[in-house]
């Protein structure tokens, strides 16, 4: 996280010095011939030193120019340039307003993402305090089959977001109702595609869990327990999945409230559930708690498609078309395998913490939970970046793109260190509400310097990712997914504990972070060149020779 800020406030730093022409003659030549030293090493050092200032290679004005909006006439660019330098006085107005209106939907966003995982740490801890060990042992491998599958088939629901926030920005549109056909339209491909493959999924955890269960070496004292939350939360599955891309409708459209009450008062009737199943007149255990869970899914899932219907705003069911698969496929295939990627990351996680002992797996269990619900706090800037950046990066916005990648990363690095800490207390003192077993706590209590690493990088590579997916940067995202998985899956096998397991996971996605922010600010891949003023159309004032 700090990397992240470092390289960013350098890159302003040095953004506004060269436009107000700061830069005192001796650190000029010196920042030249620092870059020269490193010419030959990599394209990124080389595109730092095509961009460093010095009279002697490009004037000052060429260096701006070259980053911004240019016309080939001197009067024009004399314009431009005071015009920006200009705009200056005005840009921290205009990232501050910027900042307040990405709060207005990111805070209500916020309390939707999170309450499936605070549901979740509910079901814990009343599996945990009335079942015990044995129980939150049960939950880890069958939340992995249920929640890791539904996470397999995110692709579609990110898909559905970035094809809705096309269609539903589009500069054709005349109205706000063809605004609204344009994004159904868009979104009605990934819905109907949703709910087959949920109905699917429903009968594959009514049938197969426990062949998944032995497949995945569940210790078979396990076997009962994790069966009975497999079958009930897989009842649901199918509307979990239309739930993820109704989602997407709302958020498009910048309305957070209404999905936030929906899922708001689903968490009051799984909470009451859960105390009717697990503590009185029931006592049904892990079972009972993933009956609760399903019931609150499909009663939020009829809430929203009945809101949705009201607005004229609910896509319809049919059979897509070959135009239609082709713009899916366009955002499912590189998805697919970016998701299958992390997923396997997942997977070589629990695998590893099975061979630990069954109270360091439910330590596992509970800090899973709770980084899952901690890392959650970066999906609403994800979010941001997804509907906000595609329309301004296929019209190459620069100013606007700049300053909305600017915020978002400046938010999430705030973010992190508030979140992260956060995370640190509930491991270190708040796990006497999952469990009374003192060596479940101590194994949690252990993984809490880690846990926090962990949670601060994620919430910043979630709100990276974000930006990533609205610049369809799909090769660089698989590639540095596939070495972090490749990585990660080494530095699995040197493991004795659960801090060592969230431990890789801080450097999986930290890296995957750190490269991507500098990739974009270098002038690389969609991003870069959109925020650079590299785009498509653009002129770019070429360096003469003195």
């Amino acid at each position: 996280t700090l990397s992240l800020y470092v390289i960013f406030t350098v890159h302003e730093c040095y953004h506004v010095a060269a436009l107000v022409g700061r830069f005192p003659p001796t650190s000029i030549s010196t920042s030249r011939l620092v870059a020269h030293q490193f010419h030959s090493l990599s394209p990124y050092l080389r595109r730092v030193a095509d961009y460093a200032p010095s009279v002697g290679i490009r004037t000052r004005r060429e260096v701006i120019h070259s980053a911004l909006l240019a016309s080939n006439d001197d009067t024009n660019n004399s314009s431009t340039n005071n015009e920006d330098i200009d705009d200056q006085g005005t840009s921290s107005k205009t990232n501050n307003s910027s900042k307040r209106e990405m709060l207005k939907f990111a805070i209500p966003a916020l309390g939707i993402y999170l309450t499936n995982p605070l549901l979740s740490n509910i079901d814990n801890a009343f599996v945990g305090r009335t079942v015990g060990a044995a129980g939150l042992a049960a939950l880890s491998p069958a939340t992995l089959c249920i929640d890791q599958v539904l996470y397999l088939f995110s692709f579609l629901s990110r898909a559905a977001t970035a094809l809705a926030a096309r269609g539903y920005n589009n500069v054709n549109n005349k109205s706000e109702a063809e605004a609204k056909q344009r994004m159904k339209d868009a979104a009605s491909p990934a819905l109907s595609i949703a709910l087959f493959c949920g109905i699917l999924l429903s009968g594959m955890y009514a049938t197969s869990s426990p062949f998944i269960l032995e497949t995945l070496n569940v210790d078979p004292l396990l076997h009962a327990s994790a069966s009975s939350y497999i079958h009930w939360r897989g009842v649901a599955s199918w509307a979990a999945m239309m739930q993820s891309i109704l989602l997407t409708v709302f958020m498009v459209t910048k309305d957070a409230k209404t999905p936030l009450k929906i899922i708001a008062s689903a968490a009051v009737l799984n909470v009451l559930g859960d105390a009717a199943f697990c503590v009185w007149p029931l006592r049904t255990g892990c079972g009972g708690a993933a009956a609760a869970t399903a019931l609150a899914t499909l009663a939020s899932t009829g809430m929203m498609v009945k809101a949705l219907g009201n607005r004229d705003m609910l896509p319809r069911l049919k059979l897509p078309n070959k135009k239609e698969c082709r713009s899916l496929m366009e955002f499912t295939g590189p998805l697919l395998a970016i998701t299958l990627t992390r997923m396997a990351g997942f997977m070589n996680m629990q695998r590893r913490a099975m061979t630990l002992g069954m109270e360091s797996l439910a330590g596992y269990q509970l800090c899973m939970n709770l980084l899952v619900f901690f890392i959650l706090f970066g999906e609403p800037l994800s979010q941001l970046g997804q509907t906000k950046l595609p329309a301004l990066i296929d019209s190459n916005n620069t100013r606007e793109a700049m300053a909305t990648f600017r915020s978002i990363i400046a938010l999430s690095t705030f973010a992190a260190a508030g979140v992260g800490f956060a995370a640190y207390l509930a491991a270190s003192f708040g796990t006497g509400l999952f469990s009374s077993d003192l060596a479940v706590r101590a194994v949690a209590g252990a993984a809490a310097p880690t846990l926090f690493l962990a949670v601060a990088q994620t919430v910043v590579g979630i709100a990276v990712d974000g930006c990533m997916m609205a610049s369809k940067d799909f090769k660089f995202m698989l590639g540095t997914g596939l070495a972090s998985f490749a990585l990660q899956a080494k530095l699995l096998t040197y493991c004795t504990s659960v801090g060592d397991i969230l431990g890789t996971f801080a450097i999986r996605l930290g890296s995957y972070a750190v490269l991507s922010v500098g990739r974009a600010l270098l002038g690389y891949g969609n991003l870069g060149r959109a925020i650079r003023g590299e785009g498509r159309g653009r002129k770019q004032v070429v360096a003469k020779p003195q």
